[in-house]
């Protein structure tokens, strides 16, 4: 484990790790809308638009530390202003979104140290695959908390449970989600299969510091950050990229992990 550890440091210097997380970062910022917008038409097979559109962004918006509220807003005007539908509207969704796991396979090649991956074509199937799975992923997280929430309401708190345990049991369901979400990048998406366990080792590693990451950011912005002394109304907006540019970060590194398990085992 510890000779993972520093692979994934030598790996993340070596292959300027934090270059490339802003890469990933502007690609996440890009192609969030449409995979927002491909999971509000997941869920709305079952719910009704508008409130697929809120337990969806939502879900998201509950990832960020802090100005959750603002960013819930921002999402929800933007989903309500959205004009294609249809089979032609998923389509553009799908095309929309497949940069992103375009910089994803990237990362993943630069950390396995490939530099030459497949054809053009098996990439362009691979990235709309995950991005249907992204959807997929979206409503089935969905699910999954509207069950945690259901358990909270109607037994943990007639029960009188410890407040400790309903936030262990929100934590555990962040884990999870965050887990399954890296481990599918790191598993699925690089030309070369990185090993299941290599690759599960890589999404425990990166879960773990994600939530730390948003609450020493949390502490960061209510405590010392000082973005609405600087940048005013833009606060939210900066904030909120910096946020994505170090939850990119996190990524990056548990893949450098993964990579770094899975070639001593090679």
């Amino acid at each position: 484990m510890f000779g993972g550890i520093r692979g994934a440091f030598s790996r993340f210097h070596a292959h300027d790790g934090f270059f490339l997380a802003g890469g990933l970062a502007f690609f996440l910022l890009v192609c969030m809308i449409p995979i927002v917008l491909l999971g509000v038409s997941t869920i709305g097979f079952v719910l009704s638009t508008e409130q697929a559109a809120r337990e969806v962004v939502g879900h998201i918006s509950r990832n960020f530390p802090v100005y959750s509220r603002e960013v819930t807003r921002v999402l929800l005007r933007i989903v309500e202003t959205r004009r294609v539908s249809g089979i032609l509207g998923t389509v553009i969704l799908v095309v929309g979104a497949m940069p992103l796991f375009g910089a994803v396979r990237l990362v993943m090649h630069r950390m396995q140290g490939i530099r030459e991956g497949p054809g053009l074509l098996r990439n362009l199937l691979v990235d709309a695959g995950m991005v249907l799975v992204m959807g997929v992923l979206l409503f089935f997280a969905t699910a999954v908390t509207w069950l945690v929430h259901w358990f909270q309401e109607f037994v943990l708190v007639p029960a009188q449970a410890p407040r400790r345990w309903i936030e262990a049991v929100s934590l555990a369901l962040s884990l999870g989600l965050s887990g399954t979400m890296f481990y599918l990048g790191y598993r699925f998406v690089p030309a070369r299969r990185i090993r299941p366990l290599a690759a599960l080792a890589g999404a425990a590693v990166a879960s773990l510091l994600w939530e730390v990451a948003k609450q020493l950011f949390r502490l960061y912005i209510r405590n010392i950050g000082i973005y609405d002394q600087i940048y005013g109304s833009l606060a939210v907006l900066v904030a909120f990229v910096m946020f994505v540019y170090y939850s990119a970060v996190v990524f990056v590194f548990g893949a450098a992990y993964a990579a770094s398990l899975d070639s001593r085992r090679r």
